[in-house]
């Protein structure tokens, strides 16, 4: 069996997203529940349809960095725009690839 790893190639940084953010909500000694995103669909002013709500800043799991990273560690969760990374077809792992600069901020 050939085994693989991927690694990203100057400042690029490998991620894989979260199906939802796991920072979107907190909850309260009180047990109540502030900012559940649950409902992701709205009502489109233009079609007046319900439509998905396109996500545009998502979460992300660092899975590799490039040589040239000097902010972003394997395994910490980091925010982007979600629409400016490129998909990675490596064993459909459901890899992204993003520059650095590109990361907003890291979840330390």
């Amino acid at each position: 069996m050939i085994m693989n790893e991927l690694i990203p190639c100057n400042t690029g940084v490998i991620l894989k997203f979260y199906e939802e953010n796991p920072y979107a909500r907190v909850q309260t000694s009180g047990g109540i529940l502030i900012g559940d995103e649950g409902n992701r669909r709205q009502l489109s002013n233009s079609t007046g349809e319900m439509e998905e709500d396109i996500q545009m800043v998502a979460c992300a799991k660092v899975i590799a960095v490039g040589p040239k990273c000097e902010n972003v560690k394997v395994g910490e969760d980091v925010f982007c725009y979600k629409g400016i990374a490129q998909p990675i077809p490596f064993f459909k792992q459901g890899y992204y690839n993003i520059s650095e600069q590109n990361i907003m901020c890291r979840v330390i």
